[in-house]
């Protein structure tokens, strides 16, 4: 089984608000095009509905909700915990979000990349709390900061110890 969780957060575990991000960080879109490209993606309804409620090109989007009546165009949607490890035994699954999938799924989770913005936001969706013992940072880039991307940040690597 093969679990990522890939997303970006403030100094205080903020990723969201108002179903969008606080902050623009163009290079933070590019590292998580990188790395989700070619793969399936896993994500909450709000998540899926935050980007337009289309799929994003060269990756396929499963969305999970309460929902049984809720059909998503160009997506798979899934409704169970058992569905969403079922799609993690068949290559990487990257879930992108957001606080309530990430929360159901930690415990199976195998690998985070963190984007780290050393900022404060004003935000309504925080990520969950983890237990940094169980983790071990494998690798931590600082991102380049230039008038287009106008705050301090890094994208660490952590795997499951």
């Amino acid at each position: 089984m093969s679990m990522t969780f890939i997303w970006a957060m403030d100094r205080n575990r903020v990723i969201g608000r108002n179903n969008a991000l606080p902050w623009r960080l163009p290079r933070d879109m590019a590292f998580f095009k990188e790395q989700t490209m070619g793969k399936k993606m896993l994500m909450g309804r709000k998540t899926w509905e935050s980007f337009g409620a289309k799929p994003l090109p060269g990756r396929t989007s499963i969305v999970m909700t309460r929902d049984p009546g809720y059909t998503a165009a160009g997506a798979q949607v899934i409704h169970t915990l058992e569905e969403a490890l079922e799609h993690a035994k068949e290559g990487e699954l990257m879930v992108i979000g957001g606080s309530e999938i990430y929360r159901m799924l930690l415990p199976y989770v195998d690998r985070l990349l963190i984007t780290k913005i050393e900022e404060s936001f004003e935000g309504d969706t925080y990520f969950p709390e983890i237990d940094e013992s169980e983790w071990e940072c494998i690798q931590e880039v600082q991102g380049i900061r230039d008038e287009k991307n106008p705050y301090d940040y890094r994208f660490c690597t952590y795997i499951r110890r």
